[in-house]
């Protein structure tokens, strides 16, 4: 549980991506992004020092499990292969739904995920 999420209304969780200026709440204040805009990246996968102590500090689980395994396979198979396999990745097995990262059950129909 994030601090002070009890009572996140649609507006608070509303994002358009680590780019945007439109993010989490808990996002405003991410290390690897003030990173990755200083150097001029558009993420880690250009930067030579990946993974560094702004992956290694990350007070999110399941978001550093997803930099270490995404990251690489970024570099590996390049953007648009890798935003299509991530779009893939990310839909509920059991009824099709798409579902975000770091979901552990379906939002519609409620089964239990493991997709991270």
């Amino acid at each position: 549980m994030l601090p002070n999420s009890e009572n996140l209304s649609i507006k608070d969780i509303r994002c358009r991506g680590c780019l945007s200026n439109e993010r989490f709440m808990h996002c405003s204040q991410c290390e690897i992004r003030n990173c990755t805009k200083e150097k001029g990246y558009t993420g880690c996968h250009q930067c030579d020092e990946f993974p560094c102590q702004h992956i290694d500090d990350f007070s999110m689980a399941v978001g550093k499990k997803v930099i270490l395994r995404a990251v690489p396979y970024r570099r590996e198979v390049g953007t648009e292969k890798w935003v299509l396999d991530e779009e893939a990745r990310y839909i509920c097995p059991a009824c099709g739904n798409k579902v975000f990262r770091g979901a552990v059950k379906c939002n519609q129909c409620k089964v239990q995920l493991n997709l991270d």
